[in-house]
């Protein structure tokens, strides 16, 4: 199947030059994560902004700097097994598709090639092979903004979380966590001095320094005050075909993978069951 046969041809996306606040209000708007950039004047292909790079750069406003340029694209005549194996590479959720010249004509995403191929070519397939079992979970007590730290060091944007007992009690995902923060301006101070010559370093004439950056403060809480409880779970023996259903009926994109004992054994990502393209070849 063809990259143009699903992909979508009406997208949302901004321009360049342009500033932080522009994208986070059309993310805010449309509900999404990305926004792919066009040259002023133009429908040329700049560059990508993800909600993760406008974290990770809380101290930028123009998107010029914040911005992923020259970022994975596929054309339209592409085959959509070719777009799979981008995604899996590199980590995207989205994809630009371009013509000869770097016109955007469209943009593909994962569910894109879930609901549409995937669920439809690989119905009865297992999802066992594609589990994800070595995970990171946490304990509902855990406060906040240790659980913030646990994610960006796991690299997981979505943790069970578990009684004292080890039972399952809910999910917290980066998204939930966000919603609760609030960016501020917080100003360090720092200190620098010049020692005279044969001198230990001295704390007279210090030049001093204040640099302004932008933090995500969150607030007093644990997990269990902010959890999903009751999360969405699905059985380690369940086909593609179901767990693709249960995503798209709960507008989700992944799942706490239990066994029969209902004991948590993996989590399951969409863009796990891209792997079943390797799989057939």
């Amino acid at each position: 199947m063809k990259v143009e046969e699903i992909m979508q041809t009406e997208f949302v996306h901004s321009t360049v030059p342009g500033t932080r606040a522009t994208v986070l209000q059309l993310m805010a708007k449309h509900g999404t994560n990305t926004i792919p950039l066009l040259k002023k004047g133009s429908k040329e292909l700049a560059g990508m902004v993800t909600r993760a790079d406008l974290m990770s750069k809380a101290e930028e406003e123009q998107l010029a700097l914040l911005m992923r340029r020259d970022p994975p694209t596929v054309s339209p005549s592409d085959e959509v097994e070719d777009a799979a194996r981008i995604f899996l590479e590199q980590g995207l959720r989205k994809i630009p598709v371009v013509d000869g010249k770097r016109r955007l004509k469209g943009m593909i995403t994962i569910h894109q090639i879930i609901r549409k191929v995937v669920s439809t070519q690989y119905p009865n397939e297992l999802i066992s092979p594609f589990v994800k079992r070595q995970i990171v979970c946490i304990w509902e007590n855990t406060p906040l903004r240790a659980t913030y730290a646990v994610m960006r060091l796991a690299g997981a944007d979505m943790l069970p979380v578990l009684s004292k007992e080890g039972d399952l009690v809910g999910v917290i995902s980066v998204g939930d966590i966000m919603n609760l923060g609030e960016i501020v301006n917080e100003r360090r101070l720092s200190s620098m001095s010049a020692a005279g010559e044969g001198t230990d370093w001295s704390w007279d004439a210090t030049a001093v320094l204040h640099i302004a950056t932008k933090e995500l403060q969150l607030p007093d809480k644990i997990v269990s005050e902010v959890m999903i409880r009751g999360p969405i779970t699905t059985f380690e023996k369940a086909t593609i075909g179901e767990v693709v259903k249960s995503m798209r009926r709960h507008n989700i994109n992944q799942m706490v993978v239990t066994t029969a004992k209902g004991e948590v054994c993996g989590i399951i990502r969409d863009a796990d069951l891209l792997r079943i393209f390797q799989k057939a070849d």
